[in-house]
């Protein structure tokens, strides 16, 4: 029996390499993948200056770096390779040899131009070539110069051009570019249409410093997390802590508390040595390009686990802060709109006591007693009071006098009347939490301000002032008649909510 032939491991090249190129599907990923692979080329001993020129026909992305030899440009393009300056010890960001598809991710032709020492080549390929290799054969690139004598200095120029898609949008392309360059521990000049890419990171009001446990830091080592905390929103592209192994970055992520209150308000950065240094069956990483680290891994399971507890208690703190300075600010509302009711209702009431004084002056007997009767004693307080006291809430001593009316909001659960009166020092008091003002405040977008929140505190304040007044008639009058009453709160709910609307129209504030 003849002996059969060893099954291999083969691979299509042409199906590889456009199915590698699909994951490069926006521009702003493409330029970024070949600015990023001339950082990775930098020259220790001079700045790095890479300039960038987008037309709607062609991209072109030029540096200064150590430019290719003809070798290293025949490594540069093989599939899934070992990186060329990593095996010489560089600590660069590419891994899988796949970037050098990202041209056809949108594109149809990519030209290189590199200078090494010397001597230049150019090498175009163009997707029909690709298209052509049916059978998984490898595809030629074709040679434009080889070796020519120059004396350019070291440096590449990649070209772009044939794009396949419709609308090309610069300032997305700078905005991810400064993004990323702000990732990135190399120092370089960098311009897209000749604009110098500068990112300006985040104001930040608040920063904390984490270190893990020795659990954790015995898998991820003694790494040091930086969280701080943006004044107001940030962008998608702006929030989130950037992951990175020896300053070269690999994701950022907020670890599950994306959607939560106030974490798009943090920012940071944890460098992960580990990451890049270590060697497991499930790699930290994966060939996508899709900015991710790889959750099978079981460091970066332990690295995520413990940056999503950090970020949630830090997370916490601020909201515990936000709320508490959203109610102090509120309480200083409450404050100023108290004293607005205050005011309106004490010119009702002032009005209300120079007419009952000129009565008494001009008729001294109002009223002439029945015979046989005796007037009702007056009661000492409001029927809605109660004997106990009150604890108040504001701090203030309920039983000195006052001259005059005055508001205060209180906070008494949602079973307690949704207002009370303390003649004693002639302080009305609206519950916040009953059901028909905790409604009214949240219909408002919890503002103090809304129209729908102020509307029912004034009325509520309006009836509780209308119920208080006769007894304070009563208590300069002895002889006012109970039954009169009832048609006074009437009258006066009609005056003071007049008095009330005119004061909103007045100042335009509702």
């Amino acid at each position: 029996m003849a002996r059969q032939r060893s099954i291999e491991v083969t691979s299509h090249v042409a199906r590889d390499f456009l199915q590698n190129a699909a994951y490069f599907n926006t521009m702003p990923k493409v330029v970024w993948e070949y600015v990023a692979n001339s950082l990775d080329a930098v020259k220790d001993d001079i700045l790095t200056v890479i300039a960038v020129e987008l037309t709607s026909h062609e991209v072109s992305i030029s540096d200064n770096s150590r430019g290719m030899s003809r070798k290293e440009l025949g490594s540069f393009f093989q599939m899934h390779g070992e990186n060329i300056l990593r095996k010489q010890g560089r600590r660069v960001r590419g891994r899988f040899g796949t970037g050098k598809c990202a041209a056809f991710g949108l594109a149809n032709s990519l030209r290189i131009e590199t200078t090494q020492a010397g001597l230049r080549n150019v090498v175009e390929l163009h997707r029909k070539d690709i298209e052509k290799a049916r059978n998984g054969e490898p595809f030629a690139v074709r040679d434009i110069e080889i070796n020519q004598r120059t004396d350019e200095d070291d440096g590449t120029i990649v070209v772009i051009c044939k794009f396949n898609l419709k609308r090309l949008d610069i300032d997305k392309v700078i905005s991810y570019v400064e993004r990323h360059l702000s990732r990135y521990r190399t120092r370089a000049h960098v311009t897209v249409n000749g604009h110098v890419c500068k990112f300006k990171a985040p104001p930040f009001v608040a920063q904390f410093e984490r270190s893990p446990p020795t659990e954790v830091a015995k898998h991820i080592g003694n790494v040091s997390l930086s969280v701080k905390v943006s004044p107001a929103p940030l962008d998608d592209d702006t929030r989130g802590i950037d992951i990175l192994s020896h300053g070269i970055w690999h994701e950022t992520t907020l670890e599950g508390i994306e959607r939560k209150e106030n974490a798009n308000q943090i920012f940071g950065q944890i460098d992960v040595p580990v990451l890049e240094d270590g060697e497991w069956p499930i790699p930290a990483f994966d060939n996508t390009r899709n900015n991710t680290l790889n959750r099978q891994n079981p460091i970066v399971v332990v690295l995520l686990g413990w940056l999503s507890k950090e970020l949630e208690e830090i997370r916490s703190e601020l909201v515990k802060q936000a709320r508490e300075k959203r109610r102090s600010e509120i309480e200083a509302k409450l404050a100023k709109e108290a004293d607005r009711i205050s005011n309106i209702l004490n010119q009702d009431f002032a009005q209300q006591e120079m007419e009952l004084e000129m009565t008494r002056r001009v008729k001294p007997v109002r009223r002439r007693s029945v015979p046989g009767k005796t007037p009702k004693p007056k009661p000492p307080t409001p029927p809605d009071n109660k004997p106990k006291p009150r604890k108040n809430p504001s701090g203030k001593n309920e039983k000195r006098r006052k001259a005059v009316f005055s508001i205060e909001f209180e906070r008494v659960t949602a079973e307690e009347n949704r207002s009370r009166y303390a003649g004693d020092t002639k302080t009305i008091y609206i519950n916040l939490d009953h059901p028909q003002i905790a409604s009214a405040f949240e219909t408002g977008g919890n503002s103090t301000d809304s129209r729908e929140f102020r509307e029912v505190c004034y009325e509520v304040a309006a009836v509780e002032y209308a119920i208080a007044l006769p007894y304070e008639k009563l208590e300069k009058d002895e002889l006012y008649p109970a039954e009169d009453a009832l048609f006074d709160v009437k009258e006066i709910i009609d005056r003071v909510t007049k008095r009330f609307m005119e004061h909103f129209h007045n100042v335009g504030r509702v």
